[in-house]
């Protein structure tokens, strides 16, 4: 039941309304069923003993209104019989067509919903978590959850009440000996389930940990394919590959395995029975016709009761086996907000004198301690240098007044207030321009990727003075259809120092109040680097700089720098 109540709550209100409704719809299909099944008397009685047509109390009316027309009685029957299952069919399709959109349309909503919760995170929950594993919650695991463990639940549902139907039916007329087949059959049904439970509650984990892996190594290998072509053998790389390919396709023939097993031990049970009847009805002395007419009737109820089982089946298994993608999703949207994702009014910080951190431990995971003790100073309208060597942690001092990461010990002033407040950081964050080694760039022109707005929303002068600012306009005038020329995925249609440039252009265009370059020009040539540099503080006015280097003479414009070296922050004397 927890299960299901889980699943309940990853739904948003709207969409259990739908549920809701589906479920009516189910029902409703469900009452045509019935009357399919039950118009089965009527129609064969019609084509064998067309005179005991009104011993059938329902129909006593209708035979005397056509009591002197019998030769058309069976046409008649006939296209009342065809007009209920045309009827029920059509439904049945629109029903379906109804819940496949609702499928996709929970895959979308709850893939958004994981994604807004993931950018609650802090910075460290994604230093933290694989690619591959937050990749698969949002893609493959949103996937599972709609269009199997959602679908199975739904059809479980719809095929229960039908049978709930069929045993109604079956009282009501007069039929009630079929109980005694029915149960034996219901008990092996069960046997069944039991038996199959844990086995595929093992096999949906193992999907689990495929599915991260399968995303973890395709992302390796498109992000990673220049590197790729130049490797001795990539024998490993695909055996891996194959392997898990492998694996997925092994479970998943286990399960379609499975899921005909029923069904097949479902139709012998009933073949069984159905004879046991025949044999039954045959000793007990009543006439041919009447035997044929209950035999109809009862093959009738075999031929939609027992797939229903069959059906249950499947779908409780399809519910095994997916069920860890409801535990997985829930666990995500569970997950406590530790960042402000944006501010309720859109005014700016006022950063007015400066930032400080004070007295600053930093420690990661509980294992290395970055900083003990250590202070830094950020001075609005200075440009401030950091310099250290690879892994001297300046990233970790960017993150800390970034507010990306949070002190260990210490505490962070902004202009002389200590800051508590997650608005007042996620305010901070937004006047900074943070430009890191790694470029961020979409599939997309080279206009949107500096504007990163649609086309209507382009400041076309702002946009060409952010180009030649970032030294970017000449290789831009040099592609086909420059500003709209396509990137590529990962910008991999163009260079990596073109790729920087279009960051930088981007910082341009942006133009907030605080700029902060980590590395971001390291796959730039030496002359256009101090061509972009000068540009920076020729067109600084009042904003406040940040600059991260292991090349010192990058840093020789600031007014302010800084050295790290074995987790120390020391202030250089200019």
């Amino acid at each position: 039941m927890n299960l299901y109540l889980s699943a309940w709550s990853i739904l948003s209100k709207k969409n259990q309304k739908k549920f809701f409704f589906i479920i009516f719809l189910f029902l409703l299909l469900s009452l045509l069923e019935i009357i399919g099944i039950a118009s089965v008397i009527p129609f064969i009685t019609a084509i064998f003993s067309p005179e005991k047509l009104s011993d059938l109390p329902i129909l006593d009316n209708f035979i005397n209104l056509i009591e002197k027309k019998e030769n058309i009685i069976l046409p008649i029957f006939c296209i009342i019989f065809f007009s209920i299952f045309l009827i029920k069919n059509v439904f049945s399709i629109v029903i379906y067509r109804y819940i496949f959109g609702y499928n996709s349309e929970i895959r979308a909503e709850v893939s958004t919903k994981i994604l807004k919760k993931f950018f609650n995170q802090d910075y460290l929950y994604f230093i933290n978590n694989s690619q591959g594993k937050l990749s698969a919650t949002m893609s493959s695991e949103t996937s599972v959850f709609s269009t199997e463990f959602l679908d199975a639940l739904m059809i479980l549902l719809s095929e229960c009440m039908l049978l709930i139907a069929i045993f109604v039916l079956i009282i009501f007329t007069g039929h009630s000996i079929i109980f005694l087949a029915i149960i034996p059959i219901i008990l092996i049904t069960f046997l069944i389930l039991s038996f199959l439970k844990k086995r595929i509650k093992i096999w949906g984990k193992l999907r689990v940990e495929i599915a991260e892996k399968m995303v973890t190594v395709s992302q390796r290998i498109f992000i990673g394919v220049r590197d790729i072509y130049f490797l001795k053998s990539i024998d490993q790389l695909i055996n891996n590959f194959y392997l898990l390919n492998k694996n997925q396709s092994l479970l998943d023939a286990k399960t379609q395995t499975i899921s005909i097993i029923p069904r097949a031990l479902l139709e012998l049970m009933g073949l069984i029975v159905l004879l046991i009847t025949l044999i039954y009805l045959y000793d007990s002395g009543i006439s041919n016709d009447e035997i044929i007419s209950k035999i109809t009737f009862y093959f009738v109820i075999a031929y939609r009761a027992l797939p229903s089982l069959s059906r249950i089946l499947v779908q409780k298994q399809r519910i095994r086996y997916s069920e860890n993608s409801v535990k997985i999703i829930n666990e995500a949207l569970s997950l406590k907000d530790k960042r402000v994702l944006k501010t309720t009014n859109h005014e700016n910080f006022n950063f007015k004198k400066s930032l400080k951190l004070e007295n600053i431990d930093f420690t990661y995971n509980d294992k290395k301690n970055f900083f003990t003790n250590e202070n830094f100073v950020l001075e609005r309208g200075k440009v401030t240098g950091i310099y250290g060597q690879s892994g001297s942690g300046k990233s970790t001092l960017l993150n800390l007044i970034t507010f990306l990461f949070k002190p260990t010990k210490g505490k962070i002033y902004i202009d002389d207030n200590e800051v508590f407040s997650d608005i007042d950081k996620r305010k901070f964050q937004n006047i900074i321009t943070f430009l890191s080694q790694d470029t961020f760039l979409i599939e997309d022109t080279i206009k949107n990727n500096i504007s990163l707005t649609s086309n209507q929303n382009i400041d076309d002068k702002k946009l060409e003075k952010a180009i030649q600012l970032a030294c970017a306009d000449k290789f831009i005038k040099d592609l086909p259809g420059q500003l709209n020329y396509m990137v590529g995925t990962h910008g991999r249609k163009i260079s990596s120092g073109q790729k920087q440039r279009l960051v930088i252009a981007r910082a341009f265009y942006d133009s907030r109040e605080i700029l902060v370059l980590d590395e971001a020009t390291n796959a730039i040539d030496e002359s256009t680097e101090k061509a972009i540099y000068q540009n920076i503080i020729d067109e600084k006015g009042s904003k406040t700089i940040v600059i991260v280097s292991h090349n010192k003479s990058n840093l020789s414009f600031c007014d302010n720098k800084y050295e790290i070296k074995d987790g120390s922050i020391r202030k250089l004397i200019n």
